[in-house]
């Protein structure tokens, strides 16, 4: 009877030892969850914060275009008005047409290029993060 009784008792304390195993585990891997949720977070606001940045940068951007555009339109109107001809009123349709056209494509591709400058830049720490969290959670548990 001692025998069975010592064996139960190596079989218990055996099985105590990997429960307890299997929990330190189980509560490192919480706790590490809980990290990764916080720098989950953190890069969420991250990106945020240059999105937020971004889009100020691309209004006051548009903001200074429109500015312009209009007190171009005001100067050709002026000028329009002051003509002496029509030709010469043709002259500066013209003129006007061609600026306000380039000074547009100028605007555009400027507007583009920071749009795509912003979009990489509000990508990166959410992409970063996922790349870790995919990384540690793909790693099996021993």
């Amino acid at each position: 009877m001692t025998t069975t009784t010592e064996t139960a008792t190596e079989t218990f304390k055996a099985t105590a030892e990997q429960v307890k195993g299997k929990m330190e585990q189980a509560l490192k891997t919480f706790e590490e969850a809980g990290s990764l949720s916080k720098d989950t977070y953190e890069a969420f606001v991250s990106s945020f914060n240059i999105t937020v940045k971004g889009v100020e940068s691309v209004t006051t951007e548009t903001a200074a275009y429109a500015k312009k555009a209009v007190e171009d339109l005001v100067a050709v109107s002026k000028a329009v008005v002051g003509a002496k001809s029509l030709r010469e009123v043709v002259d500066l349709q013209n003129d006007f047409t061609k600026s306000a056209f380039d000074a547009f494509l100028a605007y555009t591709n400027k507007v583009g290029e920071m749009t795509v400058t912003l979009t990489q830049s509000a990508v990166e720490p959410v992409s970063r993060q996922l790349g870790v969290a995919f990384k540690k959670f793909a790693t099996p548990v021993a």
